[in-house]
């Protein structure tokens, strides 16, 4: 009897480590897809605001890590858009930390429509330029600390670039425009600011990794899926104004080898969701339905 009891005891004393090490490692993997249910929450939801999913990922990994939306969203205004609108959102950003009351802080930006975001002692607005009224606010200091949530609700339009519809191939469709513009504007610094003539494809295709960019993902079978805006055929860059209002390449119906048209190219179903997406001379890109991308290109 006393050898099993010894026996027992030296069982539980061997196994006694080995249960706490396992039960430590269980509960490691508890915690470990709660926190990735959680980080894909917060991506979500920055998809869901209109953030492309891959910059919706460093974002909610930056967030997660406690870095506030102003400095991150002066990160990204840096590597986008270069100097002026990074010192913008720099003010910005240090206004938001202020302890007490300070002078109002505005940093207009385009975000599908001419917006200004201003900080005055603790909170954060939204104004609309045209409308001349407020169309959100975020009182951050109030509570303990900043929302996040509630002032990338504010701030998420920023980085949109512009409306989305659609799922993986028009978020597709959406990133090709983007690079296809780059190569127009290549183009251009090459050939002293002129945009290509209506042989287009071929003036660009030397900017391009491949020319399977020139396919919409919506599309595969037609060789060239995007029209170039017939006014702006052998353009001066220079000489165009309002080149956020001015379509550069759209969706089109048109199967040509270097498709050119203007409103009358926009198929009347739509590509994506009923509309088409469309890239604008400076480089912004979004859905637009029908009738809108016609009235684009019927004005520029």
């Amino acid at each position: 009897m006393k050898r099993l009891v010894a026996a027992m005891a030296l069982a539980v004393l061997v196994a006694g480590p080995a249960l706490a090490q396992a039960q430590a490692e269980q509960q490691q993997d508890i915690e470990r897809v709660a926190a990735e249910q959680q980080l894909e929450q917060r991506i979500q939801r920055f998809v869901d605001m209109g953030i492309e999913r891959e910059a919706a990922t460093f974002l909610a990994v930056l967030s997660e890590a406690g870095m506030d939306p102003a400095q991150i969203m002066m990160f990204f205004m840096m590597a986008e858009h270069g100097g002026e609108d990074a010192a913008g959102l720099m003010l910005l950003m240090n206004a938001m930390k202020q302890q007490g009351p300070t002078q109002p802080v505005v940093v207009q930006q385009d975000m599908g429509g001419p917006q200004a975001l201003i900080v005055d002692d603790g909170a954060l607005y939204v104004i609309d330029l045209e409308a001349m009224e407020v169309t959100g606010t975020v009182d951050y200091r109030r509570s303990r600390g900043m929302d996040p949530d509630a002032i990338w609700s504010l701030l998420a339009p920023m980085m949109a670039g512009g409306r989305e519809a659609g799922g993986p191939q028009a978020r597709n469709c959406r990133e090709r425009l983007r690079v296809l513009a780059g190569a127009f504007w290549k183009y251009a610094q090459d050939h002293d600011g002129t945009l290509p003539g209506e042989n287009w494809v071929e003036a660009i295709t030397p900017y391009l990794e491949t020319p399977d960019l020139l396919r919409c993902p919506a599309r595969p079978e037609q060789q060239v899926g995007y029209a170039m805006n017939e006014k702006l055929v052998g353009a001066v860059i220079e000489e165009l104004e309002e080149p956020e209002e001015t379509i550069l390449l759209f969706d089109t119906w048109l199967d040509d080898p270097a498709p050119v048209g203007g409103p009358e190219a926009v198929p009347d179903a739509g590509i994506h969701d009923e509309g088409v997406n469309a890239v604008y001379l400076n480089g912004t890109v979004e859905w637009l339905p029908v009738a809108e991308a016609r009235e684009v290109l019927q004005l520029r």
